[in-house]
C-alpha cells in the first residue's frame, strides 16, 4: 500500500518586478497556514519518508513548515527542480520515481499541475483546483510507486489550514 499525499504552496507574497516568481516568499498567511498543515499533520501521525518540494521559496518554506510540524522521525527532504512549473505528467514521472520501500511520500508544489496530480491520481471530480496550503491524502494498493496510474488512487481526505487553529 502506497500513501500519496499531494500539498499545494501555502499563499506567497504578491510578484513584483524587483522578484522572480520563483523567489516569491510566503507572506505572512502564509506561514500561518504552512504552519497550521504542519500541526495537522503531526496530529494525524502523518510520518512521511519522503517530502519532495519545488526549490521555490514559497514551495520549500511551506514543506519545512510541515518537516518542522511532524517533528520526531524526520522525513528525507528532496528538493527537486523539475516540480517548478511542472504539468501533471512530469510530476506523476517524479511520483513514479520515488523509492520502492517508501510507503508514505509528500509532493509540494504550484498549480496548475499539482491541481491536476490530484485529479489524475484519484481521478476525483470532487477535487477541483487546490487553493493554497491544501493537502489531499490518497491511497492505492501498490507494490512499487512505478505502477502508479490514472485513477488508482483513492482520496483519502482533503485537509486545509482552517482544518486546524491558526
Amino acid at each position: 500500500m502506497k500513501e500519496l499525499w499531494i500539498l499545494r504552496h501555502a499563499h506567497a507574497e504578491p510578484y513584483r518586478d524587483e522578484a522572480t516568481d520563483f523567489e516569491r516568499r510566503l507572506d505572512s498567511r502564509g506561514q500561518a497556514e504552512a504552519a497550521a498543515i504542519g500541526r495537522l499533520c503531526a496530529a494525524l501521525h502523518l510520518d512521511f519518508e519522503y517530502i519532495v518540494a519545488s526549490p521555490a521559496a514559497r514551495t520549500l518554506a511551506t514543506a519545512r513548515a510541515v518537516a518542522s510540524g511532524i517533528g520526531a522521525g524526520k522525513p528525507q527532504f528532496l528538493e527537486n527542480p523539475a516540480i517548478y512549473l511542472a504539468d501533471r505528467r512530469a510530476l506523476a514521472a517524479i511520483i513514479r520515481a520515488l523509492p520502492t520501500g517508501c510507503s508514505r511520500a509528500l509532493i509540494v508544489g504550484h498549480n496548475p499541475g499539482i491541481s491536476r496530480l490530484a485529479h489524475w491520481a484519484t481521478s476525483d471530480e470532487r477535487i477541483g483546483e487546490l487553493r493554497p496550503a491544501t493537502l489531499v491524502g490518497t491511497r492505492a494498493d501498490l507494490g512499487q510507486w512505478a505502477d502508479a496510474g490514472e485513477g488508482l488512487f483513492e482520496r483519502l481526505r482533503i485537509l486545509r489550514p482552517e482544518d486546524a487553529a491558526l
